[in-house]
């Protein structure tokens, strides 16, 4: 599906098209390594995200879909769930309760890319308490 993207740079506005998030991405990290300006993604069925900072964009979009595609990670992630009995780490909380169930990194992959694959890095978190815990993480410091 494609994605539009606005650059605006000094009061000047350009928009492109590209044919998928990933390549947007790319673009617009090679964009913000030159320029000082913002840039707007429309995505389908998506509020435009305004980007000011090459820090606001994701570390990479494709690393993000395929990684969460492999089998390593699949197995893996069904032997915690397994391990776990389905149960948040946090709040007690599992599938039993209606709670969604997800398998959460300790150690964020974008900065510990080495433990992605690290089974004690892995711990077993309800929808809620995941959210909750990424509302409280710093997305871009530094």
């Amino acid at each position: 599906m494609s994605v539009d993207v606005t650059y605006e740079l000094a009061g000047k506005m350009t928009r492109k098209t590209y044919k998928s998030y990933s390549r947007a991405i790319t673009s617009m990290r090679k964009w913000f390594e030159k320029n000082d300006g913002r840039a707007i993604i429309y995505r389908f069925n998506s509020k435009p995200e305004v980007i000011e900072t090459l820090c606001q964009l994701p570390v990479s979009a494709k690393s993000e879909t395929s990684f969460y595609q492999t089998r390593a990670w699949r197995t893996l992630r069904l032997t915690v769930l397994r391990e776990s009995d389905g149960l948040c780490t946090y709040c007690g909380s599992g599938i039993q309760h209606g709670s969604v169930m997800h398998v959460d990194h300790i150690k964020p992959r974008s900065k510990y890319p080495h433990l992605a694959l690290d089974i004690s890095n892995l711990q077993v978190l309800c929808e809620d308490c995941n959210f909750g815990k990424m509302d409280n993480e710093s997305l871009c410091s530094g």
